[in-house]
């Protein structure tokens, strides 16, 4: 999973339980020490002997784990991660090695920002990283991924790579009396012209295989949060375009290989607020069969602002950063 939140030093229940629903059920769910640094924009992933792995994002390359099992649970230092600094990736356990999936970063300190659509993976026994001889079939930047079983990951949503990286080659390209003018032309459209992702993905550990799921029911969405119990899988919110939630919830059941969505829902409102605006990045797991969805931002207003025609919807609108837990 992907971790889109503001600096922190403390790993919180939810946060834990996010990584995977194992670990309330096994017992393990707790506060949990102080990573040794902050961290916004990060990733991390629990393997099947209840050890966090987190890293990437503010933090460049460094990479840390903790033993759940352990009476005393302390934060330990392993193997930089060797694709350089990205953000927004999303990491998972697959035979028994942490797979990392894409990412937003740069080249090098004169390049733009840019989609990654690599794949790296961690052993734990050997503390060592080896990028995988495979690529993304679309680029994998603001996607969700879940662990279907021992060997499969579905990855799913995400910006469009060509988009994305023209908006940024255009803002360094740009005199800073046109930086402006690049940022109002590229937020002031409407959501279909970003042509976020839809396609959803398998991939197989196993083969280095990647195989197309088909499409989503509606929307793509890039930032949506996910979860899976018992082959039920749900996908939560996410972005429409940037700065435009949504508040949809999709779900659906993986069954022989295959997808079948079943019907939408919505993710209700906040105490106090009109609608729900949706939200991005947020945080879900399962607990005690109980799906749970927390943290996560989204610009009030912004909904409101592109019904009313407004397609440069969050203009002027601070973002907000969700506290409230849905279940």
């Amino acid at each position: 999973m992907g971790m889109h939140m503001k600096n922190s030093k403390k790993m919180i229940t939810l946060i834990a339980l996010c990584l995977s629903g194992a670990i309330t059920t096994s017992g393990y769910a707790t506060m949990l020490p102080d990573i040794p640094v902050s961290m916004k924009n990060g990733t991390g992933a629990i393997d099947n002997n209840g050890v966090v792995y987190v890293g990437l994002g503010s933090e460049g390359t460094s990479w840390y784990k903790i033993d759940l099992k352990k009476q005393h649970k302390d934060w330990e230092r392993i193997k930089s991660f060797p694709g350089g600094a990205r953000e927004q990736s999303v990491s998972l356990f697959l035979n028994d090695e942490l797979y990392v999936f894409g990412g937003v970063g740069k080249e090098n300190s004169e390049s733009p920002l840019q989609v990654y659509s690599d794949v790296y993976k961690y052993s734990p026994i050997k503390d060592t990283w080896h990028k995988v001889n495979t690529i993304s079939p679309v680029g994998l930047t603001g996607h969700t991924g879940v662990k279907l079983n021992e060997t499969m990951a579905l990855i799913s949503g995400g910006v469009n790579e060509h988009i994305f990286n023209k908006y940024f080659i255009d803002i360094m390209a740009a005199a800073d009396s046109e930086k402006n003018k690049v940022i109002y032309n590229y937020f002031n459209k409407p959501a279909k012209d970003y042509f976020f992702n839809k396609i959803v993905l398998i991939y197989n550990a196993k083969d280095n295989t990647w195989e197309n799921a088909g499409e989503l029911p509606g929307a793509g969405t890039a930032g949506a949060s996910s979860a899976i119990e018992n082959s039920s899988l749900t996908l939560i919110n996410g972005e429409l375009k940037p700065g435009l939630r949504t508040d949809v919830i999709y779900r659906a059941m993986w069954d022989k290989g295959s997808l079948t969505w079943l019907n939408n829902s919505q993710l209700p409102p906040s105490p106090g607020e009109k609608y729900q605006e949706g939200l991005a990045g947020a945080f879900s797991g399962y607990s005690h069969g109980v799906l749970l969805v927390g943290g996560g931002a989204n610009f009030p207003g912004a909904k409101q602002n592109y019904t009313n025609g407004k397609f440069y919807s969050h203009e002027g609108i601070n973002k907000k950063w969700r506290d409230e837990v849905y279940g």
